[in-house]
Formats: structure tokens, sequence, C-alpha cells
């Protein structure tokens, strides 16, 4: 598959640039001997210190080095947006699959549930549910997690996130049964969850993986916002809503503090968003039809 676009190519670059960050963040932060939680400053020198060359973005509020915390900061982002979107996704798959599938009652009630989960509002939810849960460190299984904090988020984002998928789901079940290989594949066995999860599922995943990949872009922005209203991730975890929150206080006197973070967060979503346009594009069956 090739995309269409010279900006979903872009989007692609993006995106593998901050997966690599992620990836290798703690070997990029030792080659240039940084540590992302502690100070890095001469003692007598006051925070944030301006860019050079052992700092090449510069310290935060307290000291750290900020190139430090932002490759630290795109693990925790991608981490946290690529997770949600799987708890969304496999919801949304069984949810949307069997109401497309079944019909009927069945169908009624679990998109009817769905336009429950539309009508309101996302990002307050989220922000209602994760301000009304208690400490996460305090949760029976969550404090067993190395960050309960961010399992908290993604699960609340991945909880909130599936409705959209398990519609168009749906929607694409209930073209692809009528579909002449679904009949063949009754009339040799394929029977109720069989043929739907060997067969008309799998033929359903290509709009799902774009919409899907636009979801990641929509849970890291969800995320950082969450952390800089102080629900989300918990200092001194170097997320990139926390970053921008800490340094907003110095955006007219050290504005590198509050720009990078914010630039790097503008990136991410961008890069994810201009791929997820380009794969919905490349999948879209119409394209390949006015080809041939």
């Amino acid at each position: 598959m090739t995309l269409p676009t010279r900006a979903s190519r872009i989007g692609l670059a993006i995106v593998i640039c901050f997966a690599l960050a992620a990836i290798f963040a703690p070997a990029l932060a030792r080659l240039w001997g940084q540590n992302p939680y502690e100070p890095v400053i001469p003692v007598g020198v006051i925070p944030p210190t301006a860019p050079e060359p052992s700092h090449p973005l510069g310290t935060d509020s307290l000291g750290r080095d900020l190139l430090a915390r932002l490759l630290y900061g795109a693990r925790i982002s991608l981490s946290v947006g690529v997770l949600a979107e799987t708890v969304a996704l496999l919801l949304g798959l069984v949810i949307g699959g069997i109401a497309g599938f079944y019909g009927g009652w069945v169908d009624d009630f679990l998109m009817r549930m769905t336009d429950i989960f539309f009508s309101l509002p996302a990002p307050l939810l989220a922000l209602a549910v994760t301000a009304a849960l208690p400490d996460p460190a305090t949760l029976p299984y969550l404090r067993r997690l190395p960050e309960p904090s961010l399992a908290v988020v993604l699960l609340v984002l991945g909880f909130i996130g599936w409705a959209g998928i398990a519609r168009l789901v749906r929607a694409q079940i209930l073209v692809l049964r009528e579909m002449d290989y679904a009949a063949a594949a009754t009339a040799l066995g394929a029977r109720g969850g069989r043929l739907l999860l060997r067969h008309l599922l799998p033929n359903a995943l290509a709009p799902v993986i774009a919409t899907a990949t636009i979801g990641v872009a929509g849970n890291i922005l969800s995320e950082a916002w969450l952390s800089f209203l102080g629900v989300g991730a918990h200092p001194p975890l170097p997320s990139w809503g926390i970053m921008i929150t800490e340094g907003q206080n110095y955006l007219t006197t050290h504005p590198w503090v509050c720009i990078y973070p914010g630039l790097a967060l503008f990136s991410a979503v961008l890069g994810l968003n201009l791929l997820g346009e380009g794969l919905r594009e490349a999948m879209d069956p119409h394209r390949f039809a006015l080809k041939r």
C-alpha cells in the first residue's frame, strides 16, 4: 500500500521520528549524560536556563534538561495514545461486530448505548471521571503498575472512545455480510462467531485502522490536556501536558520552557492526523474502482 499524498508521507515521517525518539529515549538521554528527573545546572544558577551546547533546548523551571524530558515525554504520550486506542478498538470491534452481525433487538440495544456515549461530551466526561477517582496509587490493581496515574488516563480514554469505532464496524459488517464470499463461507459451514471472526471482521479492519490512527492523536491531545489540568499524569513524570503547565509562568521571560513541549505535542498530533487521513484515502475502495 502506498500513501496517496505528500502530506500523508510527511505525517508518516513525523510519526516514525517520534516513535524512534520514544523507543530510544533512554539511550539518547544517556548519550549526552542527561537525566530527565534530576537537575543538571550548577549550584547557584537560577533555572530555567537558556539553550546551550550541553543542553540544546535549555532547562526547565527545576533545572532539568528539557530535551531529555521531551524524549521521555514522547514515550508517555505515544504509550497512552496507542494503549487507550487499543482498548477503544477492542470494545468497538466487539460491540460493532455483534450489532451488525446479529441485528434485531441486539443491534437496537447496542446502538442506543452507542448513541448515549455520543451524546456525552467526551473531554468533560474524561475530566470528571479522572478527577472523581481516588489516588490511583491506592486502587487495588492499578497500584501494582509502574505508573498508576497513566493507567487511569488510558483506561478512561479507551472506555470513552469506542463508540465511533463501534458504529463504523457495524456499518462495515452490514455491508460485508451480504457479500458473495460471506454466503460462500456460510454454505461451507461457517456459522455465528466463526463467520464473524474469521471472515467479516478481518475485512472490516481497513477503515478502522485509519480511524484508529486519528484516534491515537486525539488520545495524545486528551492526555496532555488532562495532565495540564492536574488530573492526568503526576509530576515528576515528563508528560508534555505537565511540562506546558510548569512552563506557562515563564512564557514571557523564558518562552522555550513552554514552547518546546507545545511544539512537540503539536507535531505529534499533526503527524498522526496526516497519516490517518492518508491511510483513509489509501484504503478507500472507491479509489481503486476509479483506477480500474
